[in-house]
């Protein structure tokens, strides 16, 4: 997201520095995704461009729009919104789910048949793998 002050500095109002939040919010308004809090100073504000990244979780079903607010710290009611929408999103597929965990018996180190590997486990005081080392192995 680019950010692009749309105002006039005034010294006597705005001093070096003026405070804002960034949020994104869900298309009910209801929860908030992200949030961020942004400094903008005036040695900065001929640069015109703050660049932000974020990320935000997308839930299913997908909502059909996420809201972007930046909102003043200091100023009621000075704030801006953009709508972002979702309508031609392209998701990667998703992926299976993850193997269920067997209620496996755990195994000792020793079925690796592997000396060195059954010293070095021995020095960590390790003696059998865990349910997730028992069902791979």
């Amino acid at each position: 997201m680019t950010v692009t002050p749309d105002f006039f500095w005034d010294d006597k109002l705005h001093g070096n520095a003026e405070p804002f939040w960034i949020l994104v919010e869900d298309c009910d308004g209801e929860t908030i995704l992200y949030s961020e809090y942004f400094v903008l100073k005036k040695k900065h504000l001929n640069d015109k461009q703050y660049v932000f990244e974020f990320t935000v979780p997308l839930y299913d079903p997908l909502h059909p729009i996420y809201y972007i607010k930046v909102i003043s710290d200091r100023w009621l009611n000075c704030e801006s919104q953009l709508p972002i929408s979702f309508k031609n999103l392209i998701l990667p597929e998703k992926f299976c789910p993850p193997t269920e965990l067997l209620d496996l018996q755990l195994l000792p180190i020793k079925v690796l048949k592997w000396a060195q590997a059954e010293l070095l486990f021995q020095s960590l005081g390790i003696s059998i793998f865990n349910s997730i080392q028992t069902q791979t192995l």
